[in-house]
């Protein structure tokens, strides 16, 4: 295993979070709108999975078809949504309870 198969699916993860980021501060700005941002995710991770199978499938764990590909990059799109609730909770202040 080389060292661009451990760091592709964190790479796509990343890019598809910031991407999400932007959505959210630059085209989705009302609130209601921030429940599409994990479809949008999806559907880059989805892309960037299958492109990355067009150009070089070792790289996603020697993917045997492009639907695995396509697999693979949408559940790692949904994981920057996951990694962006996680720093929310760590960050996040407590309330007060009463």
């Amino acid at each position: 295993m080389t060292i661009m198969e451990i760091v592709s699916i964190p790479v796509i993860t990343i890019i598809c979070y910031l991407l999400g980021d932007f959505f959210k501060l630059v085209v989705l700005k009302k609130k209601k709108r921030f429940k599409y941002i994990p479809v949008i995710v999806g559907g880059i991770g989805g892309a960037l999975g299958l492109i990355i199978y067009f150009v070089s499938p070792e790289l996603l764990f020697n993917a045997t078809n492009p639907f695995v590909a396509v697999a693979i990059g949408i559940v790692s799109g949904l994981a920057s949504t996951g990694g962006n609730e996680l720093v929310k909770q760590i960050l996040k202040k407590e309330e007060d309870k009463t």
